[in-house]
């Protein structure tokens, strides 16, 4: 049973590297500033530090708060239905959260066993899933202020354009440190309490599977955020990508388990709005469609695979 956790584990973490990683990468690699390899790469370093200098909050309360009695038995089939839902999303190109996959799919352990789901937990969650993108704007329209004052005092364009680089790669080194301490915090909080493997082990298993997720199926996703949903110059880039990761920051010190992709979304969005550019508004409701679908699909397919194992498994 061990080993089949750890192989969901890992699935899902590949997943998360296959979508989330966009939205850490994603502006910089569509503005051109750091190439593919480059970018899988910083993801690998800096997401591997997350995991093990992040806050612990967020895998503590996916592992414990939300259903403090679930059957870990049932992991595998929570991690499985997660994964399937990004992957799917990911061949659409879409970011969906991990996030709200991870959450659904534990909600739906809790609702087949007719355990003791934390209701106060979820909605807490559940809040913090829609204030996120909101305060994710306000802070990158902050950064944009800040950071635009500061460049019009700059008069020579190369060192303006050096700057800007740095800006970019710096905020997504930044973002990609909260995917290890954020979105991949949330797999390290189910199998952390239903594994007997040391902690920094598994901590390096899965940030192995991002990794392998990032390099392997992630072009799609950082396309649409880097280039698809809006034009970004390099400070619009730079302050979305800085703002989110904030507002992520923030939600990890108090241990909120958001959506890095939510928060990436909200930035984009609102320097586009305070910009006046064209935002595409269908990318942008299928987005938002993926966002309330994910929890919803996670659930239902947890309880889906775990019903038909227990059918698989009755005496004839």
């Amino acid at each position: 049973m061990e080993w089949t956790i750890i192989a969901a584990g890992f699935f899902m973490a590949w997943s998360i590297g296959a979508n989330d990683s966009a939205k850490a990468v994603g502006i910089a690699v569509g503005s051109e500033i750091l190439n593919f390899k480059r970018a899988v790469f910083l993801i690998g370093v800096f997401s591997l530090l997350g995991a093990f200098l992040g806050s612990s909050n967020v895998a503590h309360t996916v592992g414990s708060n939300i259903v403090p009695d679930f059957d870990i038995s049932y992991i595998p089939f929570a991690l499985l239905a997660s994964a399937l839902a990004v992957t799917f999303a990911s061949l659409r190109g879409l970011p969906i959260s991990t996030t709200q996959s991870i959450i659904g799919a534990i909600v739906g352990i809790g609702i087949y066993q007719g355990a003791n789901v934390n209701w106060d937990v979820v909605l807490k969650i559940t809040m913090a899933w829609v204030v996120s993108p909101i305060v994710a704007a306000i802070l990158s329209i902050l950064v944009f202020a800040i950071y635009g004052r500061i460049i019009n005092y700059i008069s020579k364009i190369y060192e303006i354009e050096v700057l800007y680089r740095w800006m970019i790669i710096l905020s997504s080194a930044y973002a990609s440190f909260n995917l290890g301490a954020n979105e991949l915090s949330n797999v390290v909080g189910l199998l952390k309490y239903s594994t007997s493997i040391e902690d920094n082990t598994l901590k390096m298993i899965l940030v192995l599977a991002l990794f392998f997720g990032a390099l392997t199926f992630s072009y799609d996703v950082l396309m649409t955020i880097g280039r698809n949903l809006t034009q970004l110059d390099p400070l619009t880039g730079f302050s979305a990508q800085f703002g989110s990761a904030l507002a992520v920051t923030s939600a990890n010190i108090i241990g909120l388990p958001v959506s890095s992709g939510q928060a990436i979304i909200g930035g984009i969005i609102g320097l586009g709005l305070l910009k006046g550019q064209k935002i595409s508004k269908r990318l942008t409701l299928n987005i938002v469609k993926g966002w309330i679908l994910a929890p919803l699909v996670s659930c239902l397919l947890t309880l889906l695979f775990i019903k038909i194992f227990s059918v698989l498994l009755m005496p004839f």
